[in-house]
């Protein structure tokens, strides 16, 4: 059989008993009953037995349930006011009404706000302008830089051309004066006695094939275009002829007087065509000073167009928070419920910042948010757990009942009480108000199909801290020690020592000992 002590009850079963257990005790060092003498002698009759009542033991479920007390309480009850301080222009809603998260239910004061929006807008705008205008420059900027890499890269080009130009002509005309003032070598004059040689074979070859295709030509074997072309071919080879003796002969006669100053003055000229050529190279640092300059040009105006970007996202937020401050006049509901106070009304100055009664205009709970909290004792606390369920009342509404279950048990005790807080969440009805006191009965446990007794049957002996009961058998009674588990104010459930079926006495059992007669009244 199951065994569970339960203290509270036992503890009152104890201090019922106390007197109980006391009397007994006096009754007992007096003169006992005839009953119980005869009873001692044998010679028990009907006259002597002691009249008692008495119940049947029974089989059924009962129940371990903790009574507690507290109010209820709204999860979401919150009060409403300005963030900045003001003028309180109109309220909305009286106490009762309902409310929507979100609704304007109060409007504050909102010249000045608007004012400053303005402003705020008037800056942003012109701080975009002057955005617009930097990203210009700096359009402009990089055109410039454009234009000048553009000039230097072109006057790097053409100086070096020109320099390299006039580096190689200055070499040429070097060399041709010293071939001039020194005259033909034999090389050269080999070498155009071969050329004179080579154009004197090609010019018989052409002559030779020229004589031939006028003879074909007369025959009438080719077109006249192709004698033409040998024809040509032969007048091409007779010039390259006579220029080759040309050659020949000057390289021969060698240089003249004429020709040696021609030379020198030739390299004079290439000379100076050099110097001016590196006189150039100042263009290109001077181009390359205006790249420099044109660059730095660039980066102030993209520096300008970063200043005026802060600028704009300053002015933007300037506008933001002017906007929000006008939006912040309009106090909105911060959720759905009902008004439970209206704590200002129109004309009032009104704090800022929400702290104390004069910043604090409405004061909005959610019905649908209460709550029951209640308090435990420090033997109770480790029986109550997550879950359990509950039955509550509340003294405004006699005669209703809401089921809830305990949702959380707070850990930590209240240090003056020394007790703890359990919350009960339940579905109650928009009639239920916050504050309002409110009882539970917490179901710890529950035993089925255990073994009852009436609660009057059972008798604590304070003595030896036992319980014990009279079962009738017979005429007789007879005492038995029993272990209880749970009780109600009705009923005791008997753990061990009585059984189902078996009658135990309920009234008389004070003055009873074991073996006494008794009958039933």
């Amino acid at each position: 059989m199951r065994e569970q002590p339960m203290q509270s009850h036992l503890q009152a079963l104890r201090l019922a008993a106390i007197g109980i257990g006391v009397t007994a005790m006096i009754a007992g060092c007096g003169p006992r009953p005839n009953g119980a003498k005869n009873a001692a002698n044998g010679s028990a009759t009907p006259a002597s037995a002691v009249t008692v009542n008495v119940a049947t033991a029974s089989r059924g479920d009962i129940k371990r349930e903790i009574d507690v007390t507290g109010s209820l309480v709204a999860l979401s009850d919150v009060r409403v006011g300005p963030k900045h301080a003001g003028k309180l222009v109109a309220v909305n809603v009286r106490e009762g009404d309902s409310v929507t998260a979100g609704q304007i239910v109060a409007v504050m004061e909102t010249d000045d706000i608007r004012n400053q929006v303005a402003q705020a807008e008037a800056a942003l705008r012109s701080a975009e302008t002057r955005l617009l205008q930097t990203k210009a420059q700096v359009i402009q900027a990089r055109k410039g830089l454009q234009n000048a890499q553009t000039t230097l890269e072109w006057t790097r080009k053409t100086t070096e051309t020109a320099v390299r130009t006039a580096e190689a002509g200055v070499k040429t005309a070097e060399e041709r004066l010293a071939v001039v003032k020194q005259g033909a070598r034999d090389q050269e004059v080999r070498s155009a006695e071969a050329q004179v040689r080579a154009a004197k074979t090609n010019l018989d070859k052409a002559r030779a094939d020229l004589k031939r295709y006028e003879q074909l030509r007369a025959d009438g074997a080719i077109a006249p275009s192709t004698l033409d072309q040998f024809k040509a071919a032969a007048e091409a080879a007779e010039a390259q002829y006579d220029a080759a003796r040309e050659t020949l002969s000057l390289v021969r006669e060698g240089a003249r007087r004429e020709e040696v100053r021609q030379a020198e003055l030739a390299v004079q000229t290439a000379r100076e065509a050099l110097a001016r050529a590196q006189a150039d190279r100042e263009q290109v640092r001077l181009r390359e000073a205006d790249v420099v300059r044109e660059q730095s040009g660039v980066e102030v105006a993209e520096a300008g167009v970063k200043n005026a970007e802060a600028g704009v996202a300053q002015a933007r937020a300037g506008l933001q928070i002017a906007r929000q401050a006008l939006d912040d006049c309009f106090l909105r509901a911060p959720i759905s419920g009902v008004v439970a106070e209206r704590l200002a009304e129109p004309g009032q100055q009104i704090a800022g910042g929400g702290m104390g009664t004069s910043s604090q205009v409405l004061r909005i709970v959610a019905p649908s948010s209460i709550v029951f909290e209640a308090v435990l004792s420090e033997s109770q606390y480790a029986e109550v757990r997550v879950g359990q369920q509950v039955a509550i009342t509340v003294d405004a509404f006699p005669g209703r009942q809401f089921s809830g279950r305990v949702t959380r048990v707070f850990p930590v005790a209240s240090q003056a009480a020394r007790s703890f807080t359990v919350r009960v969440d339940f579905a109650g009805d928009g009639a239920l108000r916050p504050q309002m006191f409110a009882r539970g009965r917490i179901l710890i446990d529950t035993h089925r199909g255990t073994v009852l007794v009436p609660k009057d049957a059972v008798v604590f002996d304070p003595v030896g801290n036992r319980s014990r009961v009279f079962v009738k058998s017979g005429d007789r009674v007879r005492e038995r020690i029993v272990r209880v588990g749970f009780s109600t104010p009705e009923k005791v459930e008997i753990v061990s020592g009585v059984s189902e079926g078996e009658e135990v006495v309920t009234a008389g059992q004070t003055v009873l000992q074991d073996g006494d007669t008794v009958q039933v009244q």
